[in-house]
């Protein structure tokens, strides 16, 4: 980032194209905020003059960047004319990943997902029909951003998986490879973590009073003997130090891991027991508003005596809403193509101070 003021001044006004390059990234940042924008709400909210904004909107809409969203009422002079970022000029790339499966999505550059395909690696190459999807986009598509959600601990870069014979970690450099093959920006996130914004994006959409910024949840999936999870805390995804927050799967209890403690419950009700006590670690650790619980090992019909057995063991203060997620997917879905709209102008920036 490029700040504006003492020395940052200098060094932008002594590099022009660098200065337009800082005022593009604004202009396309508060259009994506705000959906649509005037001249003179641009001006006005970037700081930037409006003899400058009024040449980098005609050169964005010659590029076909943007388009006229209409004009506003008359005030008695001259109606202003209203814009907005044309949803098919640029797109980005997301894949999202599990041990299992791996989808691939297109997303415009107004966060919408307008294409979804199964992705098949019939040998195990995950990493070959990665890049077949991206190359084919990339070929058919001006891609501007790649989101890469996957399953393991992101670092970076790269990501480290535990090896299926053993409990050794390994590095997979996926990122550092898409971002020197495609050149663009490059998130790459935890799968849980990715699926976590997404379901907590569709709660706000279904909850539009709720506020963004206040959200407090826990994601926790049930999957092929694994349990792990994602958190949100005021309104942000919670990454740990080292990247290894969520890995309840790996805590140590009575002698084996989590993961195998819960899998390995008699019936129901030792099921729901531990499902409660993983829980109530989680409320009175982090005090979610929510917890939603999901995967395809999620038994849904001990939901119910799940929340039923939080009420009665928690204080008031420290319960919080016990929700089903059922679809991983949809959910997966929506947070990587969030998080890679999010890096879709993600250039330099200019910061009036």
């Amino acid at each position: 980032m490029i700040k504006a003021g003492g020395d940052g001044v200098d060094a932008l006004t002594a590099r022009p194209e660098v200065l337009k390059q800082a005022n593009l990234s604004v202009i396309r940042r508060l259009l994506k905020t705000r959906g649509t924008a005037t001249r003179a709400e641009i001006a006005e909210e970037t700081g930037i003059s409006s003899t400058t904004v009024r040449a980098l909107l005609a050169e964005m809409l010659e590029r076909g960047e943007l388009e006229s969203a209409g004009y506003d009422a008359s005030s008695g002079g001259r109606k202003a004319e209203r814009y907005r970022f044309r949803p098919d000029r640029y797109h980005g790339a997301a894949v999202c990943m599990t041990n299992v499966e791996i989808h691939g999505l297109v997303v415009d550059s107004c966060g919408e997902i307008v294409e979804i395909a199964r992705l098949e690696a019939g040998d195990g190459d995950f990493e070959r029909a990665v890049v077949a999807f991206l190359d084919r986009v990339t070929a058919q598509r001006e891609i501007r951003a790649i989101g890469l959600g996957v399953p393991g601990v992101v670092d970076g870069r790269v990501y480290w998986k535990k090896r299926r014979d053993c409990d050794e970690l390994y590095q997979i450099p996926l990122g550092e490879l898409v971002a020197r093959r495609y050149g663009v920006s490059v998130v790459l996130e935890n799968d849980l973590k990715a699926v976590a914004i997404g379901f907590g994006r569709c709660y706000e959409k279904e909850f539009p009073q709720e506020e963004p910024e206040n959200t407090n949840m826990a994601y926790l999936q049930f999957e092929e003997g694994c349990v792990s999870a994602g958190f949100i805390s005021g309104g942000r995804i919670v990454q740990g130090s080292k990247n290894f927050a969520g890995e309840l799967g790996l805590v140590p209890i009575g002698g084996t891991l989590l993961d195998d403690w819960v899998t390995s419950a008699a019936d129901d009700a030792q099921y729901i027991d531990r499902i409660i006590q993983i829980v109530s670690w989680v409320c009175a650790i982090l005090n979610p508003q929510y917890v939603a619980l999901g995967g395809p090992d999620m038994r849904r019909e001990c939901i119910g005596p799940i929340g039923d057995g939080l009420s009665a063991l928690l204080p008031r203060h420290m319960q919080a809403e016990i929700l089903y997620a059922p679809d991983m997917w949809h959910d997966y879905h929506d947070g990587m193509a969030y998080l890679t709209a999010n890096k879709l102008f993600d250039e330099v920036q200019f910061v009036k101070e």
